[in-house]
């Protein structure tokens, strides 16, 4: 995987769960260490002035891309997620860019 293209973050999509008051958001990210998805999630607390929630790093092989739609990829996620994953342009074009030459 060349590098050099892949140190800008990706957002991939939200939800907001108006029911729970909670909102989430799934960022593609990379670093040094490799590739991972950040999922920040923020609901209220049990106090008028606290939040809660939390940040949930998951690390991926470095070759996760490999044969890989936005559809495809987006099918290994929750149906929160899933439908904004599979329509995101910016992704689209990463993976497509990232599977150019690869068999």
């Amino acid at each position: 995987m060349k590098k050099q293209h892949l140190h800008k973050a990706i957002f991939l999509a939200d939800h907001r769960d108006e029911e729970r008051f909670e909102y989430a958001r799934l960022t593609l990210c990379f670093s040094d260490e490799g590739p991972y998805l950040l999922e920040d999630v923020i609901t209220p607390g049990w106090a008028a002035s606290n939040n809660g929630g939390g940040v949930v790093r998951t690390d991926l092989p470095d070759d996760f891309y490999k044969g890989l739609t936005a559809e495809s990829f987006a099918e290994r996620f929750g149906g929160r997620f899933r439908e904004n994953i599979r329509q995101n342009a910016e992704l689209a074009a990463f993976l497509e860019e990232a599977n150019r030459g690869i068999k």
